[in-house]
């Protein structure tokens, strides 16, 4: 059984899908990143660096499994079950890559978006425009490998 510790974010939003969609079984537990959850000594424990997703799998040779970073759930779900990566090496580093464009170019410029519009006190319209011409650049890239295909990478 594995733990998942989230929140209602893009990241939190990765975890749950991957595990989902990989089968794994799992529990919830919210981490109210409002309220500061996300510093409480129990949590820390998980993830030091107080953040979600985190991700305690129980059921690992040695002794549960604590993880962090929707990145790197993703891959150790998708490993674990040998679902969604190719073992080809070229194949994989296809994948890999439409992965690495989501989980780093993509949410860097849609978190931004949010922090310069919601979060930050200057509340820029620039820098608003500037983050949501990024995501959208990004995202009709993803959407021209898209034409004509089902998968951003090919299938397995």
């Amino acid at each position: 059984m594995i733990d998942l510790y989230t929140f209602n974010t893009s990241n939190g939003h990765r975890a749950s899908i991957i595990l989902e969609e990989c089968g794994l079984p799992y529990r919830v537990h919210k981490v109210d990143l409002a309220k500061g959850e996300q510093r409480a000594p129990e949590f820390l424990n998980i993830n030091p660096a107080g953040a979600i997703p985190a991700i305690v799998d129980h059921d690992v040779p040695g002794g549960p499994l604590k993880l962090s970073q929707s990145g790197a759930i993703m891959l150790y779900a998708a490993e674990k079950t040998g679902r969604f990566l190719p073992t080809d090496p070229a194949r994989r580093a296809q994948a890999l890559q439409w992965l690495m464009l989501a989980v780093t170019d993509v949410a860097r410029a849609s978190t931004s978006i949010f922090l310069s519009s919601a979060v930050l006190p200057d509340k820029s319209p620039a820098n608003v425009a500037y983050f949501e011409e990024q995501t959208l650049r990004y995202l009709r890239v993803a959407e021209a490998r898209l034409a004509g295909r089902d998968f951003l990478a090919d299938e397995l």
